[in-house]
């Protein structure tokens, strides 16, 4: 019990599983009989040795199994003896050369748990652990209705994209009775001919199980824009696709990527962060102080008063020109100001005529001179080192000075292109 108890015990044994583990990530999977491999196995007849120590003096300190507060009452120990057991039968059959080598290799596999072994160390690991482990009793009922809604959206895939994600190696034919034959492929630097094949798309709603597991794969967010892509060409039963036909069909995804990997998720860590609290609440219920006099002792702590800069001398021009850039009519033009900016930036598009370029251009530029004169007004309200001291001045200023910047590179080339 002494030896237990010591003061440096745990922090060895520690030591001793993170160099075991350190160990384990240092083996050669591919070469099992190499020379480093070799040494490895004596360090892992080191590591196996101070496990089996530290199993017998706690098995002689706490007992066994008949009274409360034994050994083989705490899984945590029943998880130590199964890795030192494991290790020590693997020893024993590597020295008998009739055994089968596969059961050697499936009890080693078991060393992979000694990591394990530093999360009843740790309070805080151990906190965090049995948090998850609560938090998995309690997940049953939103996986049910997480698994209800995939339900419906399944149901809802089936009916408009079933027997549509169909399509011909050659593009050319959109039928099966029509991808007859053989086609010319023209490759880079060659052709080649090659057999038309009817195929189907490997993800598909074609039927509801075949449904849950696209949608699924569309939640993990790997691969998603294919089938977004092959929804979006979709165009009747048993006939191959034609791009961009129907374009409406992305909003299923839209309020897809809404429902289940925004919303589901978040309350999968809602609940998490939930329940690692009650936890926390727990640990401190012998505390004298309740959890809102907790708050407001560490908020009280924590508080910092707000500042506000504002002129000392109310009959000066600054004052009163800081009176207008803090005013809500003053704050109210500048929000439309930007709304109507970002109206004008999203009317850009591809292949627009010249005159229509050169309006938007034109209203960039009137929008960055209202701009700058905001931010020329504030600084001459709040003075230049007030100003500074607010990152949002800061972001503003360089998102000013970056549109100037922008047109004036853009005279700069319109000058020399009419040179």
């Amino acid at each position: 019990h002494y030896v237990v108890n010591l003061r440096y015990f745990e922090m060895s044994i520690l030591l001793v599983i993170a160099a075991s583990s350190i160990a384990l990530a240092a083996e050669d999977p591919v070469a099992t009989t190499s020379d480093w491999n070799k040494v490895l196995r004596y360090f892992d007849y080191v590591f196996t040795g101070v496990f089996t120590f530290e199993m017998i003096i706690k098995m002689i300190d706490q007992g066994l199994i008949l009274h409360d507060g034994s050994y083989f009452r705490d899984l945590w120990n029943i998880l130590d003896f199964i890795v030192v057991i494991g290790a020590l039968v693997a020893f024993a059959l590597t020295n008998n050369k009739g055994r089968d080598i596969k059961t050697i290799k499936s009890l080693r596999v078991l060393r992979v748990l000694r990591p394990l072994k530093t999360i009843k160390r740790l309070p805080k690991l151990k906190a965090v652990f049995d948090c998850v482990v609560t938090s998995l009793k309690n997940v049953f009922n939103i996986l049910i209705v997480y698994k209800l809604f995939m339900f419906i959206f399944a149901v809802i895939a089936v009916q408009l994209f079933k027997g549509k994600f169909f399509y011909c190696t050659d593009s050319s034919k959109d039928t099966e009775k029509a991808c007859q034959g053989y086609y010319i492929d023209y490759g880079k630097d060659k052709k080649e001919m090659k057999k038309r094949e009817w195929k189907r798309h490997e993800f598909h709603y074609d039927n509801v199980i075949w449904a849950l597991l696209t949608l699924f794969t569309v939640s993990t967010g790997e691969g998603w824009p294919q089938v977004l892509q092959h929804s979006v060409d979709v165009t009747e039963e048993d006939r191959g696709p034609s791009h961009g036909n129907r374009m409406e069909m992305s909003i299923f995804y839209v309020i897809y990527f809404v429902v289940f990997p925004f919303f589901f998720v978040n309350i999968f860590v809602a609940l998490i962060i939930i329940t690692f609290q009650e936890q926390g609440d727990k640990m401190m219920e012998e505390c004298s102080l309740e959890k809102n006099e907790r708050a407001c002792i560490d908020f009280a702590i924590s508080a910092k008063p707000l500042t506000r800069y504002m002129p000392q001398n109310r009959h000066t021009f600054q004052y009163r020109l800081w009176h207008f850039v803090v005013s809500p009519s003053f704050e109210y033009t500048v929000l439309a100001m930007i709304a109507l900016n970002t109206i004008v930036l999203m009317m850009k598009y591809y292949s627009a005529p010249p005159a229509y370029d050169a309006v938007l251009k034109h209203l960039n530029t009137a929008f960055t001179v209202l701009f700058s004169i905001e931010c020329v007004l504030k600084i001459l309200a709040f003075g230049f080192l007030n100003y500074f001291r607010d990152t949002w001045n800061i972001f503003d200023f360089i998102t000013v000075l970056g549109s100037i910047t922008e047109i004036v590179v853009d005279l700069q080339v319109r000058d020399q292109s009419d040179v």
